[in-house]
């Protein structure tokens, strides 16, 4: 019984991966996660000054926070650039590429632990009929390459603005990163055949055969491990490089105006080294409901370190926050109702 509850099940049908979610959402994990976002944002708030915090949101500059939201839509454009040239086989249009994007930007804002991400799964089906092994997979790869250009947006920055001086332990991390991302994603079929045989063997020596959730895995590895097996990497890596490096450009430009919205300009090269912490704050899976906290913590401590107060740093994160969060919701309302009238 212990086996049955601690293996994992690739969902199989759309139905399962809403099943999948709410089991993700409503676990003691997700508590967890819940209680840190709470005792980071009181965390965040004792270090603030709420009124010179309201000043900032209060005088920010219009013209900026409008600039900031294009960039962000922007980004979404690129991100189903990408979709799209992954999912060629798919035929699926544009606008409905458009549409899975901006759902799934708009879930990870609100749902814990990066449960999200199982709306893009979700929806590609629901568009395309598409196998969820060819959405779980899209899905790990592209997430794999953000890694990668993150890490080499990372380093440039602080190469370019540091020099020699650049700080040796941040370096190293960033290079890291970035090697263990790279051998990831031109292996990732090894792995997965790895995990198949490993799982094939367990289920042998402990004679676990006769188990209906362990039949029901079983049916599952051969479509996913013919998913990565098959695909071509090489073949579309100028594509998916293209489209993640206008990802990122419109993101990390996103970032650098919002700070410009809130009166903060400390070039795009800081910019990019500090949204640092807070684009990996919020792609790993320790998010609450919404995000509130752990994405602040993040961006508060990556602006900190490249020499922002942690006033400035925590007033912008919020404000970062808050227009994501925004931005993201109306993207998605507009993709429902354009999909509403469009099925008309």
């Amino acid at each position: 019984m212990a086996e049955e509850r601690t293996t994992p099940v690739p969902p199989a049908t759309a139905e399962e991966i809403i099943t999948e979610r709410k089991r993700r959402i409503f676990s003691a994990k997700t508590l967890v996660f819940f209680l840190l976002s709470l005792f980071l944002l009181w965390f965040l708030l004792r270090k603030i000054d709420y009124r010179r915090t309201l000043e900032t949101f209060l005088l920010a500059r219009l013209d900026m926070l409008i600039y900031s939201c294009i960039a962000y839509t922007a980004a979404n454009i690129f991100k189903t650039l990408r979709y799209s040239l992954l999912l060629k086989s798919l035929n699926l249009g544009f606008f409905d590429h458009f549409t899975v994007s901006s759902y799934q930007n708009f879930f990870n804002q609100i749902l814990p632990a990066r449960t999200g991400e199982l709306t893009f799964v979700y929806y590609l089906k629901k568009f395309s009929n598409a196998p969820l092994s060819t959405g779980l997979h899209i899905l790990l790869l592209t997430r794999i390459f953000d890694f990668i250009v993150v890490s080499a947006f990372f380093i440039g920055s602080l190469l370019l603005y540091y020099g020699r001086q650049t700080s040796g332990s941040l370096l190293v991390a960033g290079v890291l990163f970035f090697i263990i991302s790279v051998i990831l994603l031109f292996n990732l079929k090894w792995l997965v055949l790895l995990g198949a045989k490993m799982f094939t063997l367990t289920v042998r020596l402990l004679r676990l055969g006769s188990i209906g959730l362990v039949k029901k895995i079983e049916s599952k590895i051969d479509p996913i491990v013919s998913e990565f097996s098959d695909f071509e990497t090489m073949r579309h890596l100028p594509g998916l490089a293209a489209s993640s490096l206008l990802v990122w450009m419109a993101l990390y430009l996103f970032s650098y105006l919002t700070l410009r919205a809130f009166g903060i300009d400390i070039g795009l090269l800081l910019s990019i080294a500090g949204s640092t912490g807070g684009v990996l704050a919020n792609v790993l899976p320790i998010n609450s409901f919404g995000s509130f906290g752990t994405l602040e913590a993040g961006w508060t401590a990556g602006f900190v370190l490249v020499g922002v107060s942690a006033q400035d740093a925590i007033t912008t994160g919020f404000g970062y926050h808050i227009i994501n969060f925004f931005v993201s919701a109306v993207l998605a309302l507009f993709c429902y109702a354009g999909q509403k009238i469009w099925k008309r």
